[in-house]
């Protein structure tokens, strides 16, 4: 399986952990870094020196579009198409647009023409509208948190509004948390903490947990009526476990993906260890 990783900064590894971490994931036979981004210069930061350390590709998933002008975004994705030799990827995501699929149309158009020539240009997409948007405008699809009957789901929206609109399907991506710890307890909890301010927040992420049929799940743990997540959900969402028996999830997950990205979550912020038992466990086969 094609696989890429990310390395998320609220991981709180050092700057030297994670090159370090860039060039192992390099002789493992990643095909490329991803980092989230806010919407300063630091991701695109962390990109150049990601490439610079281990010669991958690299990508940012996603800025928010609410959150900077097309001119800023441009500015530094053509400093980082040209720092990396054309080797960048950009999705951008509606963020806290107040109409997010009418505003995104306008934003792509007025990115994508201050773009360097052959920069791709990716959308972060969850709900029908925003997928159709990017099978119209985009070169490829973020996903987030999906089944893969959700996956494959999105999958459909995306390929008949490419075809409506005459052009090829957009890649789809999507990162998959990643949790690998000697006490499966561990792993869960790291991946129900990372799950909760998504799928317990308001707006779009609600609504897509609640469309994969998690809606008494939800209510359920945000009621309090119990401590931890359902195993199950977070099975259907994340990677999590002990080593040996996390590699099978993330194939399982990544079904129907053309990239998956498998997203490092660590023990504890700054246990660049258990990012390595991570990237280490799903390594790609050669």
């Amino acid at each position: 399986m094609r696989l890429a990783f990310s390395i998320d900064p609220d991981q709180g590894l050092s700057e030297q952990d994670e090159l370090q971490l860039v060039r192992l994931a390099a002789d493992l036979g990643y095909l490329a870094a991803w980092t989230p981004s806010r919407d300063d210069a630091a991701a695109f930061d962390r990109c150049l020196r990601w490439n610079a350390a281990s010669g991958l590709d690299v990508g940012i998933a996603a800025v928010p579009a609410s959150g900077q002008t097309p001119e800023f975004y441009a500015a530094q994705a053509r400093r980082t198409w040209d720092g990396t030799g054309g080797h960048f990827t950009l999705v951008v995501g509606s963020g806290r647009l107040e109409h997010p699929a009418g505003d995104m149309r306008r934003y792509l158009a007025d990115l994508r023409r201050r773009l360097p020539p052959g920069q791709p240009l990716f959308v972060a997409a969850l709900g029908p509208l925003m997928l159709r948007v990017s099978g119209e405008l985009a070169d490829g699809v973020a996903l987030n948190w999906c089944t893969p009957a959700q996956v494959a789901w999105s999958r459909e929206r995306v390929h008949e509004a490419a075809a409506a609109a005459g052009r090829p399907t957009p890649a789809i991506v999507e990162y998959i948390r990643t949790a690998v710890d000697p006490d499966p307890q561990v792993a869960r909890d790291r991946i129900g903490a990372a799950v909760r301010p998504y799928a317990l927040g308001q707006g779009g992420y609600r609504r897509h947990f609640e469309r994969m049929g998690f809606a008494e799940e939800l209510r359920r743990v945000q009621e309090g009526h119990e401590a931890e997540w359902d195993p199950a959900l977070l099975s259907a969402v994340g990677a999590w476990g002990e080593p040996g028996t996390v590699r099978a999830q993330v194939e399982r997950l990544g079904r129907g993906l053309d990239l998956p990205i498998v997203r490092v979550l660590v023990r504890r912020r700054g246990d660049a260890g258990s990012a390595r038992a991570v990237l280490e466990e799903c390594a790609p086969v050669r």
